[in-house]
């Protein structure tokens, strides 16, 4: 029903996208790296609030960010990603 609805609508054009295309999205790769370095940082005591829970979530997010290296590795596969997945015929990929 969506989909009919979207191709009714003139300003939107419609992609083809795989079914299983999380393998074509570098930024899984990083909320992954949040993930593994939130638990290896984690304090013994949990933030209390919001601002202590944010203040936790941008020291390990300035950490992942500071290596450029990793984020310009998942730009840079996004050519291997494409075709692997074009390979897999949509399927998942070592990715």
């Amino acid at each position: 029903m969506v989909q009919e609805w979207l191709l009714l609508q003139a300003e939107v054009k419609l992609t083809d996208w795989p079914p299983r295309a999380s393998d074509m999205q570098p930024i899984e790769n990083m909320w992954s790296e949040v993930q593994r370095t939130m638990q290896e940082t984690l304090p013994v005591l949990h933030p209390r609030n919001s601002d202590e829970l944010w203040t936790l979530v941008s020291g390990v997010l300035d950490e992942v960010s500071s290596s450029q290296r990793y984020i310009q590795s998942l730009f840079e596969s996004m050519t291997r990603r494409i075709k692997s997945v074009v390979e897999e015929q949509g399927f998942w990929t070592s990715y």
